[in-house]
């Protein structure tokens, strides 16, 4: 009997791996009635009784259609109560999971749809759409490395993937690598020439990357094709008003809440572009929005800041300064910022310069050498490179982050990790520097708190010109305090006692580099330079050793467009008088103000 009992057993060993497991029972326990000691027999139904307790068994047809008519018909609440009901009678049936995953992320647990998803991608570590659904819940929580690494696998399993190329370059762009963010965006546009979103999420990525003219053409293209899109509406309004056309992006928001009246984005975005009537409707609108619960913290600092803006603008200065103090707590309580980090940052910096460098060495460098424009923000730097940069030798760069961005990530506890990094970092701005050229032979950096990194500045490139603007510290405070930095490098910014302590933090170190550079820094009064406009500029331009020029003392009139929060100001012809608008709010601002020294 030894030949039929074998393959009987070996039958039974194939409907288990199929996981036919009654079938296999069956044969077991037939084997077992005749021969109750045979050993394989025993040891099958033992591990067709540990395959019940682990692999995951759908339920029924019917059931499974329930589910996921449930979902389907948008009835999430009950899809996922439902769910749980049939998991507890086929626990990890795939199915079930599925449907009350989708259902829990749809109701915004997330963290419950990522338990769910992290084991469906356990049982099936092969299923691209498991991991990118994963993936998704990940970037909901803000998990965004992690979400990163699902994204990929999906890239493995399904190279060339439209979402998920799409999905990482969302989660670079909010981890602030914007480089690599449009890579990700431009590829999942190649690989999926109608994807939407992704061309959306381009055009985006490109209004912050400072490439509106790009922005536009992607944005054309989708209103050709779908004109009432709302997204591709508002982000056209932004590209308008970055090119500095106000009435093109007013008339864009209009069209978007035309569609979506109440849409908050839109609403803030309306009254960043405008100037505020008594009686206007969108103050309310956005006020009633702003309860709404279903609004993210930092969508309600925006909306915070627009509010008091609208309500500076109708001269009602103490429903103003409330929502500005309420946007910067709320905006200082995500940042989780204490000046004690920047007063360890000063520290260290100083520590490492505590003398002139010497220079870094280079191969000659036939490229353009920056002009750096620095200070605190609302110091006058926007207006200053408006002046320099109408020069037929200077090209305007604007805020570029890279240098600032290299220089943060450094260990700055010893000067070690600098000199380490030091030509790498030189050689990548210098080629950053080349893009903006455009053949000029001098290009302006005007971010500024490119002040901190002077001590580096000068070992990099010791001939270049630094330009450092002064003005009245009250009218630089308040001009922070009330506007929303699109990043998050100002997270001094948002509280006036902590704007106090930065301002002296920034007058020290300035004095440490005049100490250590000289008249190689040039002082740059924001104040003399709009009262004597001309001799300033002269003066500033010995400085630059450049020849004089005409163009340099209509700023207004220079093509180029400025793309910081001083775009309007600088469109004007020089003028007296900005420096004077934090009188309104003087009884909110004297307990801070009294601290400066």
């Amino acid at each position: 009997m030894a030949g039929p009992i074998d393959k009987t057993l070996r039958a039974a060993k194939a409907h288990a791996k199929n996981g036919a497991f009654a079938e296999a029972e069956a044969l077991y326990r037939e084997v077992l009635a005749r021969f109750p000691g045979n050993k394989r027999a025993q040891a099958g139904l033992a591990e067709i009784s540990q395959s019940r307790a682990t692999r995951p068994m759908n339920p029924p047809r019917p059931v499974i259609n329930q589910l996921f008519g449930l979902k389907k018909s948008g009835r999430d609440r009950e899809a996922a109560e439902a769910a749980a009901r049939v998991l507890k009678e086929f626990p990890r049936a795939p199915a079930a999971m599925e449907v009350r995953a989708a259902a829990l992320s749809a109701l915004g647990d997330h963290a419950g749809a990522a338990v769910l998803y992290r084991e469906l991608v356990g049982m099936f570590p092969d299923a691209p759409d498991a991991h990118g659904s994963y993936g998704n819940e990940l970037m909901a929580l803000f998990r965004d490395d992690e979400a990163v690494t699902e994204f990929e696998r999906v890239l493995e399993l399904r190279p060339g993937d439209p979402v998920a190329l799409n999905n990482i370059g969302n989660a670079k762009r909010r981890a602030g690598e914007q480089s690599e963010a449009l890579d990700m965006y431009r590829a999942a546009l190649e690989a999926a020439p109608d994807f939407v979103e992704a061309q959306l999420n381009l055009a985006n990525a490109l209004v912050v990357n400072r490439k509106s003219q790009e922005a536009e053409r992607h944005l054309s293209e989708v209103l050709a094709k779908l004109p009432d899109n709302f997204r591709a509406l508002t982000t056209m309004g932004d590209v308008r008003r970055d090119l500095g056309d106000k009435p093109g992006a007013i008339d864009y928001y209009k069209r978007a809440l035309a569609i979506d009246p109440e849409h908050a984005e839109a609403l803030a975005s309306l009254i960043n572009a405008t100037r505020i009537s008594e009686g206007d409707p969108v103050i309310g609108r956005l006020e009633a929005s702003l309860e709404a619960p279903h609004h993210s913290d930092r969508e309600r600092v925006r909306f915070e800041f627009a509010l008091g803006k609208a309500y500076e603008d109708i001269g009602e200065t103490e429903k103003s300064f409330a929502f500005y103090a309420r946007g910067n707590a709320r905006r200082k309580k995500l940042l989780g910022y204490t000046i004690e980090q920047d007063e360890t940052l000063f520290a260290q910096i100083k520590q490492a310069f505590p003398a002139a460098p010497d220079k870094i060495t280079e191969a000659p460098q036939s490229g353009p050498e920056p002009i750096f424009i620095v200070g605190l923000p609302r110091s006058g730097t926007t207006l200053t490179e408006q002046i320099v940069s109408a020069h037929p030798l200077v090209e305007p760069g604007g805020e570029l982050t890279e240098l600032g961005s290299a220089m943060s990530a450094l260990d700055w506890s010893t000067s070690e990790d600098f000199h380490a990094k030091a030509d790498e970092i030189r050689a990548e701005y210098r080629e950053v520097l080349r893009d903006h050229a455009k053949g000029a032979p001098f290009v302006t950096d005007k971010m500024p708190l490119n002040f901190r990194w002077i001590g580096a500045i000068r070992a990099l490139f010791p001939e270049a010109k630094i330009i450092h603007l002064q003005r009245d510290p009250r009218a630089v405070i308040w001009s922070i305090y009330r506007l929303n930095f699109s990043s998050d490098g100002n997270a001094y910014a948002h509280s006036l006692d902590d704007l106090v302590a930065y301002r002296a933090l920034h007058q020290d170190l300035m004095a440490h580099w005049k100490s250590l550079f000289g008249e190689t820094i040039y002082d740059l009064s924001y104040a003399q330079l709009v009262e004597n406009p001309e001799a300033e500029i002269r003066a500033l331009l010995d400085y630059l050793e450049l020849p004089f020029d005409e163009a340099c003392l209509r700023p207004q009139d220079n093509k180029r467009i400025a793309r910081t929060a001083s775009r309007d100001q600088v469109s004007k012809p020089i003028y007296k008088g900005s420096s004077q608008a934090w009188e309104k709010y003087a009884p909110y601002l004297e307990a801070a103000f009294a601290k400066l020294d």
